[in-house]
């Protein structure tokens, strides 16, 4: 394999770069785009894949020089600029993989900014944007806890307690990722017993206790308000009166409302005469993949409007109509080349076998980056998302997107529809062994055993 294709697929995450630097007789070549892996952050959308910092270090293991990895990865952490949280977050989980094999210098790198976070929240008086240096600190609780166990789990609760006497700003309620995860090794009662014995010990954990029992109590006193059903007449108000809809308002609408409610809207949209209003009404028809209830071609020359809101609305509402309109209509926009990510959308709704060999070509020319300019992503979730419409596709759509996503969430449903038709080839079992996903590779590793 080159050095592009393997850079390639680490991006990826596919462990087919696992698969090389177990065969190939000389992995010296991959070492310096290994490193250049540890010190970026390599997921698509880390808030639904979390970090590939697993993947990485498995990836660092192979050569048998953790100094040249981690002492560039230790050199980066400590420069880390504070709005880098997802970078801050591959990071610690990167250096907890090293110094959960035994390596003190990532293990203090850790201890170290702890300790710089702590103090930063200790000293902090203003509060005017998203608390960074919060979220951060809350990170590495939780991977400190998990390296050191009970004492380092006390050390944690003292301190915190100290910040919230010190900087009455915080609170349980503002760690409570931290408070819901730190019976994971010693389950509540244990935790419960040692936090209410050293409390009797320490001021510092005492107040960390009380703290911790109030944000359990708040979770769990959470009432969710019953979710109200809006209608066609709703959604109109709102959009007079504020000019646009609120988010939750287009969601509950486009999930809640029965047909005869949408077919009002739809008719309430055609008749607006202002197009600003016109396009946040028909924005509740494109949240959801779903025919438009009233003329699609109506639709089809709104999408040619010189109103920029409008013609963006419009597309993503053709995107998950099905007729005959939006399908030569398609047709023409890839023809000319224009719209081209949303063309494929509109044809992959209207599918047919007769259109495989077009589809693939145009598949074949889409660039895939983290910009996601070309609109990769939703071309690829339309593929999987119009099998739940009863549009059958065959086997080199899901291979397409294993081959090309660097969404590990997308590569998954790829690989179990795959599965589902008995389309995974040995080669991709394999790879998916060691795929930086773990639900991809505890899928394959528990119904393709390997000594099967």
């Amino acid at each position: 394999m080159n050095k592009k294709d393997f850079k390639k697929y680490m991006q990826q995450g596919l462990g087919r770069c696992i698969l090389v630097l177990q065969s190939s007789e000389n992995i010296e070549k991959y070492k310096e785009i290994v490193l250049w892996g540890c010190l970026h952050n390599l997921s698509y959308d880390t808030q639904c894949e979390g970090t590939r910092a697993s993947y990485i270090y498995e990836l660092t293991t192979y050569f048998n020089d953790e100094d040249y990895f981690l002492l560039p990865c230790i050199e980066a952490f400590e420069k880390i600029p504070r709005r880098s949280d997802w970078l801050f977050s591959h990071f610690t989980e990167l250096l907890r993989r090293f110094a959960e094999n035994g390596n003190k210098r990532a293990e203090l790198a850790l201890k170290q900014k702890y300790d710089y976070l702590l103090y930063v929240l200790l000293n902090k008086r203003r509060f005017c944007s998203y608390d960074f240096e919060r979220d951060n600190f809350e990170r590495i609780c939780i991977t400190l806890s998990s390296l050191g166990g009970t004492d380092t789990l006390l050390k944690i609760a003292a301190d915190m307690g100290m910040l919230f006497k010190k900087n009455p700003h915080y609170s349980g309620s503002d760690f409570d990722w931290f408070c819901s995860s730190m019976d994971d090794g010693i389950g509540k009662k244990g935790l419960h017993n040692l936090l209410k014995r050293e409390a009797k010990k320490s001021e510092n954990v005492a107040c960390f206790y009380d703290n911790y029992l109030k944000a359990i109590e708040e979770t769990k006193n959470i009432v969710r308000s019953p979710i109200e059903i809006l209608c066609a007449e709703d959604i109109k108000n709102e959009v007079d009166i504020t000019g646009a809809l609120k988010p939750s308002s287009r969601v509950r609408f486009s999930r809640r409302a029965n047909e005869d409610e949408k077919v009002k809207l739809a008719q309430e949209v055609i008749a607006e005469q202002n197009l600003d209003k016109k396009a946040e009404m028909l924005s509740t028809f494109a949240f959801l993949d779903e025919n438009f209830p009233l003329s699609h071609e109506t639709i089809i020359e709104y999408s040619k409007s010189s109103h920029e809101r409008l013609r963006e609305v419009s597309f993503d509402v053709l995107t998950g109509c099905q007729s005959h309109e939006v399908r030569e209509y398609a047709l023409k926009l890839l023809a000319t080349g224009k719209y081209k990510a949303q063309a494929i959308q509109m044809l992959l709704c209207n599918y047919t076998s007769a259109d495989k060999a077009l589809f693939l070509s145009e598949l074949g020319k889409i660039k895939v980056n983290y910009n996601n300019e070309s609109d990769w992503h939703s071309v690829g979730s339309k593929i999987l998302n119009v099998c739940d419409q009863g549009i059958k596709l065959s086997k080199e759509f899901f291979v397409y997107i294993y081959e090309t996503t660097l969404c590990s969430c997308c590569r998954e449903y790829a690989v179990r529809a795959l599965a589902k038709h008995r389309w995974l080839t040995r080669d991709i079992i394999e790879e998916c062994r060691y795929d930086s996903n773990y639900d991809i590779s505890e899928y394959i590793n528990r119904y393709y055993p390997i000594n099967n």
